[in-house]
């Protein structure tokens, strides 16, 4: 998996890509994470599409513009526009989660020429917000002094580390190691620190304690801590009732964990009646949270290549997709 970065409109976006035959297909995480959200689902699918994987403007390793950038989804549809023409597409085949997926929807409805199959996994849409984690984060945007700052997220990894957990039906996800062996169907776990790294300066091979301030307690990065809380404060349910997904032409999915404890379930079945231009799919999945492809990549794995062959026939695959042996 190769990590690379593209400027598109003055700012730095990286992004990982896997896979070089197939369809092609941009994934998009939710927040508060980064790529590293969609790795495990990355490596299943880049077998058989061309993967790319970014991280959102503020998040990740992508730039982190503070005061000359508005947050909304309307400019993140725009950057994935340029993304686009960076990589040489078209259109491609779009897919997100949490507010990755109310972006690929959002990207949808404005861009339905560029937009091959939309993939959105329990988005967050119309006035279906605020969450309260998410909300809390939001009110850092308005402490403006450095010093207050510093000391209002000194416990912020803890409560990111909480956050995640809850977003998740089967916490031992987070768990170190990359394969859980203590359950029949082995799956993929996540390394936390990927999605503590941005937020927090780290190094626990340097050894050290808390107390005298050595690498393997660092200290948080206040700028992206900022871009976050900006970006938390900045949803807003007026713009996300007046998404036209009526534009959208694209075959759509809607995978839905259905321990969401987040998201109110019935907007899934309301995209069925908005989206009103393209057939739309809901496809649940068992044991899985708001950030379903966490609990299960592959399950959410094998539902993306099955709705690709489905609608853009097996040619569109590197290679036949057989199935994967966990969920046989």
């Amino acid at each position: 998996m190769e990590s690379h970065f593209a400027t598109v409109r003055d700012h730095e976006i990286h992004y990982r890509q896997d896979g070089d035959e197939g369809q092609p297909i941009v994934m998009i995480h939710g927040v508060p994470t980064n790529s590293a959200q969609w790795e495990p689902v990355q490596e299943l699918l880049s077998p058989y599409l061309e993967t790319y994987n970014m991280d959102l403007l503020g998040m990740g390793k992508s730039d982190k513009p503070i005061d000359e950038w508005e947050y909304t989804w309307e400019n993140d549809s725009h950057i994935l526009a340029d993304l686009m023409d960076e990589w040489g597409f078209d259109s491609m085949i779009v897919a997100g989660d949490d507010w990755g997926g109310g972006i690929a929807l959002d990207f949808a409805a404005r861009y339905p020429d560029r937009t091959d199959l939309c993939i959105a996994v329990d988005p967050v849409a119309y006035d279906n917000w605020p969450v309260a984690e998410i909300e809390s984060i939001g009110r850092l945007a308005f402490i403006e002094d450095d010093e207050e700052f510093r000391k209002a997220v000194a416990d912020f990894p803890m409560k990111l580390v909480q956050t995640l957990r809850t977003m998740v039906h089967d916490p031992s996800v987070f768990r170190g190691g990359s394969i859980k062996e203590d359950v029949p169907s082995a799956r993929t776990t996540h390394d936390l620190r990927k999605l503590r790294e941005p937020y927090e300066t780290i190094d626990y091979a340097e050894g050290g304690s808390q107390w005298n301030g050595d690498a393997a307690y660092g200290s948080p990065k206040l700028d992206a801590i900022r871009a976050l809380a900006i970006r938390g404060a900045s949803l807003d349910p007026d713009w996300m009732l007046e998404i036209p997904y009526e534009e959208i032409t694209a075959p759509t999915m809607l995978l839905w964990g259905l321990q969401d404890i987040m998201m109110d379930s019935a907007i899934r079945f309301r995209f069925r009646y908005d989206i009103t231009n393209a057939p739309v799919r809901i496809r649940p999945l068992q044991q899985a949270g708001h950030f379903a492809l966490v609990d299960q990549p592959h399950l959410g794995a094998d539902a993306i290549l099955d709705f690709v062959a489905e609608h853009r026939g097996v040619d569109a695959l590197a290679q036949k997709y057989m199935g994967f042996p966990e969920i046989l």
